[in-house]
């Protein structure tokens, strides 16, 4: 294994620095040109976190004011019908031209059955906000207005992400070390609505590339020509094919939509941004924690991907899923261990599916959430709802089958890359808020998971060994 560079530590305010526009900035004529060893090299030069695809209506009362409740149950109505069609639709059958790739497919859909609105219910998850779906009426678990998330996947290009598939062909190489990248995985769309529309928005993908597998860009792999050119079109091409998932969804149904292709967040312009940003030799922050889990039966014969699959359901069973009766009921002595508090509570956790996310490369991914949390993050604009909510990824060591590794999405990380550009116009003491929930987050994720080793997973103790990240 390459990991083996050395870790810095860094408070979140270091990397909310350079490099980089707020959205909406207007300051780009004013800034000295830009060399071209520094350019982004793809897309259009420079590229945000999210992107606007697309825009619909609100719904209007006779008198022309907003509907608010019908409003809101069209967010849900798109949110199904763009779940429907990647979940019956075969792309590459139906545009062969666009999509390069396998079938896409709805995160946690696998099944043969047409999918309909009640049976793809649990697969688009509702990330709770501090907002009314009626400003008229009181708040109340009822009169919450969650943004709608939609996770799509293609094992084409998510095993060549993660090293299971030669990127380039026969001829090229695959992503060293992939595995590790498995929490950057899937790609996400959310669906929500204002006083002033409809907003259909998306995670980057060459913004995701860029922060999170910034180290492929250095790699050896990179001397291979055939890797190298695949690689560098790689998350264009995966970009373009969810615009056109998306527009082909709607425009299938015939909805009135405008098509957009706007940037939201942090505009990044430069490559010595994004190293500024991930760099963790230099003062930048690690964008995934890895963590090894070694069995304390030494006469174990190795864990496979089902073990880890076992270990991942585990997680859920003692975070809990959103299946009614057991939302957020941690085991009291877990809930005691957390280290997070808001107001003297201790917010509640639990997964956003019933089962694990599988991807290439035998691992699983559980997607966990804490409704207190996730309405404070989203108090910085829901747009940033795709990049929530916390992934965790268990997966066999792929050099000692005797252990088991458990990946997540640094927090750190995740809120100084992906909101950077609300960061930036915080108050101090806005800043201190921000950065103990983050700190919250961290510990309770990790808290979990060691509680779950310990008491749940036959075999294990509850220690650790922090694996030293590559220098992202």
């Amino acid at each position: 294994m390459r990991y083996t560079k050395i870790l810095g530590s860094v408070a979140l305010a270091t990397v909310l620095a350079t490099g980089f526009s707020g959205c909406g900035s207007d300051d780009k004529d004013t800034v000295a040109p830009v060399e071209t060893s520094d350019l982004i090299p793809f897309g259009d030069g420079e590229f945000s976190p999210y992107e606007r695809v697309a825009t619909f209506p609100t719904i209007k009362n006779e008198d022309g004011t907003v509907n608010h409740t019908a409003t809101y149950a069209k967010v849900a109505e798109l949110a199904n019908t763009f779940a429907k069609h990647v979940a019956n639709v075969n792309e590459p059958e139906s545009d062969s031209e666009t999509f390069k790739g396998s079938n896409w497919i709805l995160a946690g859909y696998e099944s043969s059955e047409v999918a309909t609105d009640e049976n793809i219910k649990h697969n688009i998850l509702g990330i709770p906000t501090k907002l009314p779906i009626d400003p008229a009426v009181a708040m109340s678990p009822s009169n919450t207005k969650k943004v709608k998330v939609v996770e799509v996947c293609n094992s084409t290009y998510a095993g060549k992400a993660l090293g299971v598939t030669n990127v380039g062909g026969e001829n090229g190489a695959k992503v060293d070390n992939g595995i590790y990248h498995t929490t950057a995985l899937p790609c996400e769309i959310s669906i929500y609505n204002d006083e002033n529309g409809i907003y259909v928005d998306m995670l980057n993908p060459e913004t995701i590339f860029t922060l999170f597998f910034t180290e492929v860009f250095n790699s050896p792999e990179m001397e291979n020509s055939d890797f190298r050119t695949e690689m560098m079109a790689l998350p264009t091409q995966v970009k373009e094919e969810i615009y056109a998932m998306i527009y082909n969804s709607f425009d299938a149904t015939s909805e009135n939509y405008t098509k957009t292709s706007e940037k939201l967040g942090t505009i990044y312009s430069t490559m010595s941004s994004i190293v500024a940003t991930t760099d963790t030799a230099n003062g930048g922050s690690e964008p995934y924690r890895h963590y090894s889990y070694t069995t304390t039966d030494l006469a174990s014969t190795g864990f496979t991907s089902t073990d880890a699959k076992n270990i991942a359901s585990k997680i859920i069973s003692v975070m809990t899923s959103d299946e009614e009766g057991t939302v957020g009921v941690q085991e009291s002595v877990l809930k005691a261990l957390l280290p997070s508090d808001i107001a003297g509570v201790t917010p509640s956790w639990r997964s956003g599916r019933l089962e694990p996310l599988k991807v290439p490369g035998g691992s699983w991914i559980v997607e966990a959430c804490s409704p207190t949390y996730a309405k404070e993050a989203l108090t910085t604009g829901e747009y940033h709802t795709a990049a929530l909510p916390c992934e965790i990824a268990v997966f066999v060591n792929p050099d000692d089958n005797k252990t088991i590794d458990i990946s997540f999405l640094n927090p750190e990380f995740m809120f100084s890359a992906m909101f950077a550009d609300a960061m930036v116009n915080m108050s101090e003491e806005e800043k201190t808020g921000f950065n103990a929930i983050i700190s919250n987050i961290n510990g309770d994720l990790k808290q979990i998971v060691d509680y779950t080793m310990e008491h749940n997973v036959t075999g294990f103790d509850g220690t650790n060994e922090k694996i030293t990240p590559v220098n992202y």
